[in-house]
């Protein structure tokens, strides 16, 4: 992949500045089949995980082919929509793993004045060049499945590919939009953004209102592919998002 030479622990990202722009979200929300009203003037914090990305492909990074594996948001403020924050990141740890290399990144948020908004970590598995199928499961992300005992049915989203695609409209993984990509990558579809799975949750949390902190940790456990039928369960602060096999693809704990 291009870049992968410089993606080493410590690496620093170029800082970048982003905006949650309402536009923007209401059309990504629009192909999630989520109710962008509840969000008022204030950013889904979902979408400071797409400045991420764009600090990464400004630092000349192919994510062609990267699946996401973990997400975690430490929100400090609120975000508000149209709001410009600078973006600074760096590679915080690389481990080899059965089928490549889990990068993790860091990344803060920050408004003019310096005040930290929300700081975020992700880490994506960058496949070896010898893998011929989808990534199997990391120290992170194990393949051991979520307890079932005590989980409620809070909601079903059903994905399709026009939604799937929707949302990853700018190509920068075109594993989540192009079926010939995907099927190099070991994956009978296209699968959907982890950030799409993201909103999901998210939208059950703020149902009630938008909390002005929060601490949200994502694992993905298995693809979402996008003709899935996802249903979200929770119990007490624990959401799973669980497909048509019964089998969770992944799993939040917020505070």
């Amino acid at each position: 992949m291009r870049g992968e030479e410089i993606l080493t622990e410590g690496f620093i990202f170029g800082p970048v500045v982003f905006a949650v722009e309402r536009a923007f979200q209401e059309r990504k929300h629009c192909a999630a089949g989520i109710e962008t009203a509840m969000f008022g003037n204030c950013a889904d914090l979902t979408f400071l995980g797409h400045g991420a990305l764009k600090a990464i492909d400004a630092s000349g990074i192919s994510m062609v082919g990267q699946v996401h594996m973990t997400q975690r948001f430490h929100q400090h403020h609120a975000v508000r929509l149209d709001e410009q924050l600078r973006v600074n990141g760096v590679v915080s740890r690389v481990q080899d793993v059965p089928r490549g290399r889990q990068v993790f990144c860091t990344f803060e948020y920050r408004r003019s004045d310096g005040t930290m908004v929300c700081d975020v970590e992700r880490s994506g598995l960058r496949p070896g060049s010898n893998v011929e199928r989808g990534p199997g499961r990391s120290a992170s992300s194990p393949n051991a499945a979520v307890g079932d005992g005590g989980f409620d049915d809070v909601s079903v989203h059903q994905l399709s590919p026009e939604g799937v695609a929707g949302y990853s409209d700018n190509t920068l993984n075109p594993i989540h939009n192009d079926p010939d990509v995907a099927a190099r990558f070991g994956f009978r579809a296209p699968i959907a953004a982890g950030l799409m799975g993201i909103h999901f949750f998210m939208a059950h949390i703020v149902r009630n209102g938008l909390p002005d902190r929060l601490e949200m940790d994502v694992r993905f456990l298995r693809p979402m592919f996008w003709d899935d039928r996802l249903v979200l369960q929770k119990q007490g602060g624990h959401l799973r998002l669980v497909n048509q096999a019964g089998k969770p693809v992944s799993e939040a704990r917020y505070r």
